[in-house]
């Protein structure tokens, strides 16, 4: 038996939880603080045909029992007593070592251990590590560094204070990270697409952007807007911006005279809707150009990407986010906040690589490799 204990039902867990309940025989326990309710208004089905439920006294000793756990909580005492057990665990994180922000000062992220309580943590985290069945899948190539960093720091490697050590990662699902055999890289998984991933994309004259989610400072639409604005100057471009969020009016008034409300692409605008049902989101998705993930290091993962590749449209996106840095070629990176960088890039595109995840990163392979590692 397996359990998987999480936030929430995930439209990126899904086909991942579906898998291991045919293999395996699964219960998934989420809390009963659902964030789900977002997901659920933009049309991801979140509903799962595994057994699952909310959290319980009950469900907390079966998953001190259960042959196999993978936990994507912080649930120290839990994973010690299953080590000292002898039981395998899966703990799949994303980042530890995101950028502190402080009032709206960024600091970075090594301060994180001036907290005696986080240090605590880190300390025992570490410790768990050396555990024989404890496993470590890291979100993204950002989460290895951040966990060998941690590690080696606290096994006395001073340096790592100053920054991330060295360490060769095999950037493929489940990839061995050098020097950890029960470290493996990990993501999140997007349903494939519905259509042939051979997309006969007609270009027009005009280059059609698309940015799609939640408008938070960190994920950066501003840098997107005013390299956009350089990007008019020269050549023809639309960029639709698809979303809410606390940021919106801001981003709106940013644009200024190029703002206006309408579900699609106008040259020389910027479109502005709402909230878009999923499906119709991967319906623009192949209708576009090219996909702009503009977030800086405080994008965890950042499943926008993965959506654009399975539906053929290429993505531009900063080193820093997850998925990006795991997924992508060089060429289509940048550094987050770079305005001009990312106006360059821009500027100069005519097509580009779009690689072939549906098989590589899909839930149905991750739920068979992980047994593989793990039994």
């Amino acid at each position: 038996m397996i359990q998987i204990r999480s936030m929430c039902l995930s439209a990126h867990l899904d086909s991942f939880c579906r898998r291991l309940d045919e293999l395996s025989g699964l219960e998934f326990i989420y809390q009963t603080d659902d964030p789900g309710a977002m997901r659920r208004k933009v049309g991801w089905d979140v509903s799962a045909a595994y057994k699952n439920g909310p959290m319980t006294v009950e469900s907390y000793s079966r998953a001190l029992e259960c042959d196999i756990l993978v936990e994507m909580l912080r649930e120290l005492d839990l994973m010690e007593a299953r080590a000292i057990a002898g039981k395998p665990t899966v703990y799949v994180s994303e980042r530890w070592l995101k950028p502190l922000v402080i009032k709206g000062i960024r600091l970075p992220a090594i301060f994180r251990l001036l907290s005696p309580g986080y240090f605590k943590m880190v300390r025992r985290f570490v410790q768990l590590m050396d555990c024989d069945r404890f496993f470590v899948f890291p979100c993204g190539v950002h989460a290895v560094y951040d966990f060998v960093r941690l590690y080696r720091l606290m096994h006395g490697d001073l340096r790592c204070l100053f920054r991330a050590p060295d360490v060769n990662v095999d950037r493929h699902l489940c990839g061995v990270v050098e020097g950890f055999q029960r470290m493996r890289l990990w993501g999140y998984f997007v349903a494939p697409s519905k259509h042939n991933s051979e997309i006969n994309r007609t270009r027009g004259t005009v280059l059609k952007l698309l940015w799609v989610g939640r408008m938070l400072c960190w994920k950066r639409v501003d840098v997107l807007i005013k390299a956009f604005k350089i990007v008019c100057t020269k050549r023809a471009a639309a960029l639709l911006i698809i979303g809410e969020g606390p940021e919106k009016d801001a981003l709106m008034a940013l644009a200024g005279s190029l703002s206006i409300n309408k579900l699609g692409w106008e040259e020389g605008k910027i479109c502005f809707t709402g909230y878009v049902p999923n499906d119709k989101t991967r319906e623009l998705l192949r209708e576009a150009d090219l996909y702009v993930m503009p977030s800086n290091a405080e994008e965890g993962w950042g499943a926008a990407v993965s959506e654009a590749l399975l539906e053929g449209c290429p993505v531009i996106s900063t080193y820093e986010a997850g998925s990006s840095a795991t997924l992508l070629p060089e060429e289509c990176l940048y550094r987050a906040n770079d305005v001009r960088a990312l106006a360059d890039k821009l500027s100069s595109f005519n097509g580009g690589n779009v690689p072939d995840i549906s098989y590589t990163w899909s839930g149905e392979r991750a739920a068979e490799t992980l047994l593989e590692i793990v039994r």
